[in-house]
């Protein structure tokens, strides 16, 4: 059906609807009006009796002076006044529904009439007769305020020490002229009502009149348009039938062919003749019979209404393709007839799209090796084997150690062609059924099943061996090829895929550690192992402690070694501590090392970076007495050609004094990064930043460095510190390079002061500064910063007074 006929047909289904339900409102509308105007004429006769009341017993009153008479009489006079509340309530702009329920009840109208004369005054007193009964209603009001005005004038009279018999004859001549327009004003209500009950039944008369008119003019038209459409389908499916490039077939109950379309001669490739006087099952491939079987029968039971199933069809070349058949059943009751129709897609080529996709969803398409995904799906199913039989199977992560060399000196293409040529070897060195695939980057895994450790080191050996002598060339650049491998035994212990991963991965990186080009065979009790995880486990919880914000620092005063030397400012080093997950807080030499190791220090170096100068920018009186804070960089930071940006970026952006900064970098970095160092300390130096070479000492090949780099400072290492006071040698040492860096003009600055002894030999022999815990204990960075600045000034000379 085109989607203007849908249109049409759905319009009027639509306008249909639309009527019947207006009808329906019409008619409850009408029924509440009428329902309305019955609550109405009821409340009227109320009314009635009630103003009747008013009036005789008024009178009553006049003549006796009977208070019981007054009481009857006011009693009624309220629900007259009630009445006129509740109307003016209702028509109020505002609707207070609660107080206009309660006069209707108060007015003594039942309760479930209330709301339907609140509806009905509200929204209909401005039509017809329901105008003129409000306004036969409201010109009642003056009359009712006459009529208490009597009655309260009556009672006046009566309670006045002097009654007034001419007073009261009068009062009771004006209670019968207000009882006589109060009468006639009931009886024209009574008759407004009426009319407004007759205008609304003579309303539901003519619009129910018109609606069924309308609905049986829009239910013929809907029927006639459906009847079309229904002619017009039939012609459209005898049309699709024959041109339609989807194949038809139309069989009997016991499966003969009964008719056919084109379009299912051209998939087959047969003529109809030849397919008509063939049998369908003939036309399926022999090996493809029992497919659908059971859920033909379920068809024939009537269980089901159809079912698809992709099969092989013969084609009249003798070659076979793969065919979607749509089995579904017809049961004409008129006719009694009953077949079967199957709808034929040929989906040869979507099937070949299909498998090519499943290679590509489970390959590498670089290498042609199974991915990641397909990997570790296979070694789901080893490791289950593993638990089931108890058999034993091994893990191997190769990891190639001069890839990025060959990215970076030859090109990325050179890179790709290294990775297939790797493939290609691995897939030649190992056994036939080891499964080898690549996991990403440079890395590839192995599962070697039904395989001991001992031999599985032997496989690795090899494959190690084997790249290790095969010569790579890329245009005129010869690269040699080797490798890292880990190897874990799969066994029923282990726990699960990622702990396999996790422990390969680590042994990889233990045959990195260990000098690169080399396998590390891991056991279960490996210790090494053990004390590997344990450091990249500390890895994962630095993360989460960066995101989880449990970092802080402390700060330590470094202090003048005397006091001679004229007034110094606050000088202190800042010292990066870390709560665990329980609030604990952790040694800094328990996640350092790992921090280093893995390269995670530079993050932490950014975050002490960021958090120290952000604190100072705070404590602008703070600043104003700080001489130098010291920030302990890292080696590993100078490798990231942004780090001097960074820093740069920090300062700029707290606007904090370049001077006040002194950045420490151990001697180790200095030399093993030598020109990333020198390039960082030019720049930060043109800012105002000082610098310190910590750890000063420990390698003495570093004192040819001096006159490049640009340090102010020396920070002799505490090991030859602390015990010069017994050790001649390191007392000797200390004071040669307190003397050499005095020669060159630098600061000196002894680290591990820890007793009177050493700080007085230190300050004898001209030592610039000491830091130390028995000069001061390291202390919360915070409450550093919240000391006046006065106490800043004199906390350092004080310091060397309790040592101990």
């Amino acid at each position: 059906m085109k989607p203007h006929r849908r249109l049409k047909i759905a319009g009027l289904t639509a306008g249909l609807v639309i009527l019947v339900l207006l009808a329906v409102l019409c008619t409850v509308a009408v029924v509440q009006i009428q329902a309305g105007i019955t609550a109405y004429v009821s409340g009227q006769s109320i009314w009635s009796r009630a103003q009747v009341r008013t009036a005789v017993h008024f009178e009553q009153y006049a003549q006796t002076g009977n208070t019981e008479q007054l009481r009857i009489a006011q009693r009624a006079l309220g629900i007259l006044l009630a009445d006129r509340d509740a109307r003016i309530a209702a028509l109020a702009p505002t609707l207070d529904l609660d107080a206009a329920r309660q006069y209707f009840l108060d007015g003594q109208n039942h309760p479930d009439n209330v709301d339907r004369m609140i509806w009905l005054f509200r929204y209909f007193s401005d039509f017809g007769a329901f105008k003129e009964a409000a306004k036969v209603w409201r010109d009642s009001d003056p009359y009712l305020d006459r009529l208490n005005q009597i009655g309260e004038a009556l009672q006046q009279e009566w309670e006045a020490a002097d009654t007034d018999p001419a007073r009261i004859k009068a009062l009771e001549s004006q209670l019968a002229d207000i009882s006589l327009q109060l009468q006639n004003f009931t009886l024209k209500f009574r008759l407004a009502m009426g009319e407004a009950a007759r205008w609304s039944a003579s309303f539901l008369s003519i619009a129910s009149t018109v609606y069924l008119a309308l609905l049986a003019s829009l239910a013929w038209l809907l029927a006639w348009r459906l009847m079309r459409e229904l002619r017009r389908t039939e012609q459209k499916f005898s049309a699709i039938f024959a041109q339609t490039a989807v194949g038809i077939t139309q069989l009997d109950l016991a499966g003969r062919i009964v008719d056919i379309n084109p379009a299912t001669c051209t998939i087959l490739e047969r003529s109809f003749d030849s397919v008509m006087s063939a049998s369908y099952k003939s036309l399926v491939h022999p090996d493809d019979w029992e497919l659908g079987q059971q859920q033909y029968h379920q068809v024939l039971e009537g269980t089901r209404n159809s079912y698809t199933v992709e099969q092989r069809m013969l084609k009249g070349s003798g070659d076979h393709l793969w065919a979607r058949l749509t089995v579904s059943m017809v049961r004409n009751t008129v006719h009694a007839e009953t077949y079967l129709i199957v709808m034929l897609e040929d989906i040869s080529e979507s099937r070949r799209l299909a498998s090519e996709l499943s290679f590509q969803a489970t390959h590498d398409s670089l290498t042609g090796l199974l991915n990641r995904r397909a990997f570790e799906y296979r070694l789901v199913r080893t490791l289950n084997r593993a638990r089931a039989d108890n058999s034993y199977h091994a893990l191997l992560f190769i990891d190639l150690d001069q890839f990025k060399v060959v990215n970076d000196t030859s090109g990325h293409s050179a890179g790709d062609q290294l990775l297939r040529q790797v493939a290609e070897v691995s897939r030649e060195a190992l056994r036939e059924g080891d499964i080898l695939a690549r996991l990403g980057g440079d890395e590839f895994g192995v599962i070697l099943e039904n395989c001991s450790l001992e031999i599985a080191a032997t496989v690795a050996e090899k494959l190690r061996s084997t790249l290790e002598k095969t010569a790579f060339r890329w245009e005129k650049e010869h690269h040699a090829i080797g490798c890292s491998i880990g190897v874990i035994p799969i066994t029923e212990e282990t726990a699960d895929i990622n702990s396999l991963m996790r422990a390969v991965d680590i042994a990889c990186y233990m045959a990195k550690d260990e000098g690169r080009n080399r396998v590390y065979v891991s056991t279960a009790d490996d210790q090494q192992l053990v004390a590997q995880r344990g450091q990249m486990e500390w890895l994962n919880r630095i993360q989460s402690a960066l995101k989880e914000h449990r970092f802080f620092l402390d700060a330590q005063i470094i202090s003048p070694a005397t006091s001679n030397g004229g007034s110094h400012g606050l000088r202190y080093e800042v010292l990066i501590r870390l709560t665990n997950e329980a609030g604990d807080v952790v040694p800094p030499s328990a996640f350092l090392p790992a921090a280093e190791k893995f390269g995670v220090i530079s993050k932490i170096d950014r975050w002490v970076i960021a958090e120290a100068i952000r604190k100072l920018s705070e404590t602008p009186d703070h600043l104003q007495v700080l001489e130098a804070c010291h920030i302990n960089l890292s080696g590993r930071s100078f490798d990231q050609a942004d780090f001097a940006d960074y820093v740069v970026d920090q300062i700029q952006r707290y606007r904090v004094p370049a001077n006040k900064l002194c950045f420490e970098i151990t001697e180790t970095a200095a030399v093993h990064s030598l020109v990333d160092v020198e390039r960082f300390m030019a720049r930060l130096s043109k800012l105002g930043c000082t610098f310190a070479l910590d750890d000063f000492g420990t390698g003495l090949s570093s004192f040819s460095y001096l006159r490049r780099l640009p340090v102010d400072c020396l920070k002799i290492d505490g090991a030859f510190v602390r015990d010069i006071a017994t050790d001649d040698t390191d007392l000797a040492m200390v004071r040669a390079i307190n003397d050499i860096g005095h020669t060159l003009d630098k600061i000196t600055i002894a680290e591990f002061v820890e007793n009177d002894e050493t700080a007085t030999l230190l300050g004898e022999m001209g030592v610039d500064y000491l830091q130390g815990f028995g000069l001061h204990r390291p202390c919360r960075f915070d409450e550093l910063l919240a000391e006046r600045p006065e106490i800043g000034r004199t906390a350092q000379p004080q310091s060397r007074q309790s040592l101990r």
